[in-house]
């Protein structure tokens, strides 16, 4: 693949962009954090392409790429010393080469070459916050096209289901998802071998609700919200909060795939919660698209938790390139929770 006279292009992650990732802070003007897990997590998402601006021996920016048949979602975009805090360059010629570039192998990508046909879309999820992020999406004509919901759920003790399992068959998995997300946008069948998986079984043992998760660990430097900076300090002094966001050190739940006969939010409140218990943590985040139609209808059912009624739901974008040759008809969309951490 050629790429362009600034960038290399790498199928797996080198120890210079592990280092690039692992000092990155995301976010600006909302919510503050570090992942904590990049080294591992990086291994598991499915097939990369790291696109990188190097000097010296040192990775100064990247753009990794999960490459989704005709699809490819923008993983991380992160630029160390060529982007402000503000989302403002510093040098506004050096600036301009940079986006040229990228501008340039963005639309190399609709093309198409002999390795890989034209693209349908490129796709990222931003923080409508994150100067940052809006930076790379109104520089590169991406377009806002929907907004994920983030949704906390959170219990400071657990409870865990007698009907909950986490043995499942990755076959009946693989079924049941087929059939509730084949219309959704970005939907793939990503089920790999080391997947996590908690279920629900009802008397006659058939599954009515499961989920895939992820544990993932992340260093909160802030909170989202009006009070987010006060009450990240204040969390370590408040009994029940501080058992559920431990800043330094936050271990939580990602869950995707989520599925519960006939969308019941009783259903899903005893997964989730059996889920927290088998694993002995207190939060999970989810990510939905706002107009998911099971997330509407559970949504307003069900009990959030403490953390909900202090920081709310978080709006998250979902940004859109489109080949301006293909047809793309969009639907909800499907978001892996592996993409979000």
């Amino acid at each position: 693949m050629e790429s362009s006279s600034i960038f290399k292009a790498y199928q797996s992650a080198t120890p210079e962009i592990l280092a690039l990732l692992n000092q990155t802070t995301l976010g600006t003007n909302g919510a503050k954090y570090k992942h904590l897990d990049t080294n591992e997590r990086i291994k598991r998402i499915d097939n990369p392409l790291f696109l990188t601006l190097e000097r010296n021996n040192k990775v100064l920016g990247n753009v990794t790429f999960c490459r989704r048949q005709e699809d490819w979602y923008i993983r991380y975009f992160a630029f160390s010393s060529m982007v402000q805090s503000s989302g403002k360059q510093k040098n506004d010629k050096g600036n301009s080469f940079l986006k040229k570039e990228l501008s340039n192998f963005f639309e190399s990508l609709f093309i198409g070459n002999e390795e890989f046909p034209p693209l349908r879309s490129l796709y990222a999820y931003i923080d409508p916050h994150n100067d940052r992020s809006k930076w790379m999406s109104e520089n590169f004509g991406f377009k806002t096209v929907g907004k994920l919901a983030t949704q906390t759920f959170s219990r400071v003790y657990p409870k865990k289901s007698k009907r909950f399992i986490s043995e499942i068959k990755h076959e009946k998995i693989r079924e049941l998802s087929e059939i509730c997300f084949e219309n959704y946008s970005y939907f793939t069948d990503s089920i790999q071998n080391d997947d996590t998986f908690g279920g629900i079984l009802d008397d006659t043992n058939e599954l009515v609700a499961f989920a895939r998760f992820e544990i993932v660990h992340w260093e909160i430097q802030q909170l989202p919200g009006k009070h987010g900076k006060f009450l990240t300090k204040a969390i370590p002094f408040v009994p029940f909060l501080r058992k559920i966001v431990k800043p330094k050190n936050h271990t939580f739940i990602v869950p995707d795939l989520v599925w519960c006969k006939d969308a019941n939010p009783g259903l899903l409140q005893e997964l989730y919660e059996s889920i927290l218990a088998n694993e002995q943590l207190n939060l999970m985040l989810w990510w939905a698209d706002q107009k998911d139609p099971f997330y509407q209808k559970v949504g307003p059912q069900l009990s959030w938790g403490l953390l909900n009624k202090i920081v709310g739901v978080a709006p998250v974008d979902v940004v859109q390139r489109l080949n301006s040759n293909v047809s793309f008809e969009q639907s909800t969309f499907f978001v892996r929770g592996i993409d979000m951490v």
